[in-house]
């Protein structure tokens, strides 16, 4: 799965508050330690043809945000990384977020690859008026692009079986999240205030609901439930004002109790644990929350009942607001783990971040993980990860670079 790219900066510096490694407190085992290489890496590059197309937006000044790609298993088998590029011989042209459905000559550029030598199978081109282009949902091997406002259903065989186009909304455009299994995608105008939100079915590609809501935390969606962290600063939320760019300025109130909480579409929010502020508590499966904390980890079911913790010793937490990876069986998910390089607060540098370990967990009877540690060169920037259907690999999208890795049969198959 993935995550909307407009959680990043926030995610950010969420899990740099709630950074974690942990050893188990409940019953569990620890699997193995490893320190691997990638089991190949391809440079995309020349199947992109041109340089990802990166919108240009305006605050106290002028400066290049990041482009929408995407990394997806289509299948066991099969690798697809997305790129938004200009169609062959038009002019550059410059929009803000201001102008995300604008006339550019764009195109969303699809790289397919085998997943077991990293060859590149074919490409696919779809036109789209929009920077904000890509796949965001993947459901037994059909899979669902994002081009503005536009939803498209492929086949497994990349043939288009579906179109949707969502309601307009505001100038940040739609967030998203899958659920774990990619059977739904939720869709919300904003994390923070009143927000409009919308259930997709993926198989069906059509809205099966959709309601108003007053948020105040990052959202989770299971194929019954959405779950939330509320307070997520720590203080109300009064008002929020969005800019041309579509940036946010969040006016805060008193302060607040964070809490776990989920709903269905049907009901309301009901309150299952106590929470933090910073937390993103993610469904790793349809009964199950990974909830990250400053000193804690804990995997907990919907009753709030908490199944599995672990004391914080050393690691850090997500990267680029990625958080967890399941599988769409929900037996196993993935954290992928960064640590911050080169940042020089006295000098406004951020610095960037580069991939140093991966946790993979498997949940049957127990909880059990294990740990890895990313050796070769330098994985860093922007990042977009997927895990394999069965759990076997998982896929790092870095820049125009895909690489994978081999990981260890999950506990169910040793």
């Amino acid at each position: 799965m993935a995550l909307s790219i407009s959680y990043t900066v926030l995610l950010v510096i969420a899990f740099s508050l709630i950074s974690a490694t942990w050893t188990s407190s409940r019953p569990s085992s620890v699997s193995l330690h490893e320190a691997v290489e990638p089991e190949w890496r391809v440079d995309l590059r020349s199947a992109i043809g041109s340089a990802p197309v990166r919108s240009i937006a305006q605050r106290r000044s002028e400066f290049l945000a990041s482009p929408y790609a995407s990394v997806w298993f289509i299948n066991n088998n099969t690798i697809a990384g997305t790129f938004v590029v200009r169609k062959t011989g038009s002019e550059p042209q410059i929009s803000n977020r201001a102008n995300l459905d604008n006339s550019l000559p764009l195109q969303l550029r699809a790289i397919f690859l085998n997943a077991h030598t990293g060859k590149i199978t074919g490409t696919a081109d779809w036109p789209t008026d929009s920077r904000r282009s890509l796949i965001i949902a993947v459901d037994d091997g059909k899979f669902v692009t994002l081009r503005g406002r536009n939803l498209t259903l492929y086949s497994p065989d990349f043939v288009a079986l579906k179109n949707l186009m969502l309601p307009a909304t505001g100038l940040a455009g739609w967030l998203w999240c899958p659920s774990p299994s990619g059977k739904n995608i939720l869709f919300f105008s904003g994390q923070f205030g009143k927000s409009r939100l919308i259930w997709v079915n993926v198989n069906a590609l059509k809205i099966v609901d959709s309601w108003e809501d007053d948020l105040n935390g990052y959202l989770s969606l299971s194929d019954k439930y959405v779950a939330t962290s509320t307070c997520w600063s720590g203080f109300e939320v009064n008002s929020v004002t969005y800019n041309d760019n579509g940036g946010a300025v969040i006016s805060p109130g008193s302060k607040c109790d964070s809490q776990i909480k989920i709903r269905s579409p049907l009901t309301g929010w009901e309150t299952i644990a106590p929470g933090a502020p910073h937390q993103y508590p993610q469904f790793v499966n349809e009964n199950m929350l990974f909830i990250p904390g400053k000193t804690i980890g804990r995997i907990i079911g919907i009753d709030g009942k908490v199944l599995f913790e672990q004391p914080k010793i050393r690691q850090s937490f997500g990267c680029w607001g990625s958080g967890v990876f399941p599988v769409p069986d929900g037996h196993r998910f993935v954290i992928p783990s960064c640590e911050l390089r080169g940042a020089i607060p006295t000098f406004d540098i951020g610095g960037h971040l580069v991939l140093k370990q991966i946790a993979v967990y498997d949940i049957s009877s127990q909880v059990q993980w294990y740990t890895i540690d990313v050796k070769g060169p330098q994985i860093k920037n922007q990042m977009e990860f997927a895990v394999s259907p069965d759990g076997s690999q998982l896929a790092v999208l870095s820049d125009e670079f895909v690489e994978v890795f081999q990981l260890s049969p999950s506990s169910q198959k040793r």
